[in-house]
């Protein structure tokens, strides 16, 4: 048996399908962003720029889509699901950021990451959402 097959039969590809295809998309949205605004800087640093971008952008968003899913399913009722996941994640984000800035002697943390805490917050609890209406459809 290829292990193309393996995996197709494991279910792995299909219960990891919807955070696969999001950090797909962020890492082509976040990496096209970095090599545009280096590409004044010649191709070869827009180049560099972009894939670190990429790679950062695939990895963060498949692992904290996975952390949310997982989050989601902890609890037997969708609604406590939805919380958890959104809430969940969200806190899991920030600990992540407010560790990483504390190692760096960052000054004033809340200033410097609440935007991406509101960005994270804010896709935390649609993507939540979305899992909640298609639990409720029966599709999850």
């Amino acid at each position: 048996m290829t292990s193309k097959r393996i995996v197709a039969n494991s279910g792995l590809l299909r219960r990891n399908a919807r955070p696969l295809l999001l950090a797909v998309g962020s890492a082509a949205m976040y990496g096209c962003w970095a090599a545009l605004i280096h590409f004044h800087l010649g191709m070869s640093v827009a180049l560099r720029a972009g894939a670190a971008q990429a790679a950062l952008s695939f990895s963060a968003t498949f692992v904290l889509a996975l952390a949310l899913e997982r989050l989601f399913r902890i609890p037997s009722n969708p609604v406590y699901g939805f919380w958890l996941g959104a809430i969940g994640n969200s806190v899991l984000i920030a600990s992540w950021l407010i560790v990483g800035h504390l190692v760096a002697g960052t000054s004033n943390i809340a200033v410097t990451i609440a935007p991406s805490m509101i960005v994270g917050l804010t896709a935390n609890l649609v993507y939540s959402r979305a899992l909640l209406a298609q639990t409720r459809k029966g599709r999850l």
